[in-house]
């Protein structure tokens, strides 16, 4: 594997840890807007927003976790040569 290579799968990681933060920030934010929202029909489409960044964040966790994983293979494959 190349330096760029590399350096591209980094940046990559760190990319897709600030979006699982900022996914669990909108979480966390609609969340507090359900608990002070007066209205039925707000209070439910905070907690469905909520929920919506909880699986967007969950989503983002297993493609960090198959790309941590493929750079262990890529590693693991090019430490013989």
């Amino acid at each position: 594997m190349s330096e760029s290579m590399i350096s591209n799968s980094i940046t990559l990681l760190d990319i897709i840890k600030e979006a699982i933060k900022k996914e669990h920030e909108s979480h966390d934010y609609y969340f507090r807007a359900a608990s002070v929202a007066v209205r039925p029909a707000a209070k439910n489409m905070f907690l469905k927003l909520a929920e919506m960044e909880k699986g967007h964040a969950g989503e983002l966790m297993r493609h960090l976790s198959d790309l941590e994983a493929q750079i262990q293979v890529d590693k693991a494959l090019t430490a013989s040569f």
